[in-house]
């Protein structure tokens, strides 16, 4: 399972979508799925770091599921 928390995290520290993919083993695309609300937020790389539970309060708004 897909640990969002973390992907975020590592993409919130600056690490590219391909060594994202590479390093999780998911395909580029869904990495940008699930980077895209962040995006959409405001939220960029390199930004004042996040709480892993300040990063899943935001996921559970993006993703419902």
């Amino acid at each position: 399972m897909l640990d969002l928390v973390e992907l975020l995290t590592h993409w919130h520290a600056g690490r590219s979508q391909v060594r994202l993919s590479e390093s999780l083993g998911i395909d580029r695309k869904t990495v940008r799925k699930y980077t895209a609300p962040a995006i959409a937020a405001g939220i960029e790389p390199g930004g004042e770091p996040l709480s892993a539970e300040q990063w899943a309060e935001l996921i559970g708004g993006w993703f419902p599921e």
